[in-house]
């Protein structure tokens, strides 16, 4: 389970990276480039553009620690093990929808903070839900098994 898990964490951080660079490579090829980097919008560009690039890097970079604390390196499962519990993709999908959810919400609340003063009351409500999902794996799982197993008789 632990390089499915890495790979599904670099997966993800290639994908903020990426995703974000698509996202603003034509703002800063555009015409109007030199005005990104005016002293109004450079807080904006820094939150809303870096922060989920650097999160990507260092998920990319850390995902073998990361998937070893994920599975707190008691799985006993080598690298030629085939069998993968459902318990362990749900604790590995809720994390890494947590960590998207923390970046991505993060940057949008740093963002619109340092542009306008103002808070969308939605995006700390999300961040912190994303850091739950990162942090608290193991309370989705407990759910998980609760509703899978629920009505069954043991």
């Amino acid at each position: 389970m632990k390089p499915f898990s890495i790979l599904l964490i670099r997966l993800l951080g290639l994908y903020l990276f990426l995703n974000t660079l698509f996202a603003t490579l034509p703002a800063m090829l555009g015409p109007n480039a030199g005005e990104l980097w005016s002293g109004e919008l450079l807080p904006v560009l820094i939150a809303t553009v870096a922060v989920p690039m650097v999160g990507g890097v260092l998920l990319w970079c850390f995902a073998g620690p990361l998937a070893g604390r994920l599975h707190c390196n008691s799985d006993g499962d080598g690298e030629g093990s085939a069998r993968i519990r459902d318990d362990d993709l749900v604790r590995a999908g809720t994390f890494l929808i947590g960590v998207y959810l923390l970046v991505r919400h993060t940057g949008t609340l740093v963002g619109m903070y340092a542009t306008s003063g103002v808070v969308a009351y939605g995006d700390p409500l999300v961040a912190v839900a994303g850091l739950g999902m990162t942090l608290g794996g193991g309370a989705v799982t407990a759910v998980y098994r609760r509703v899978k197993y629920f009505g069954d008789r043991r």
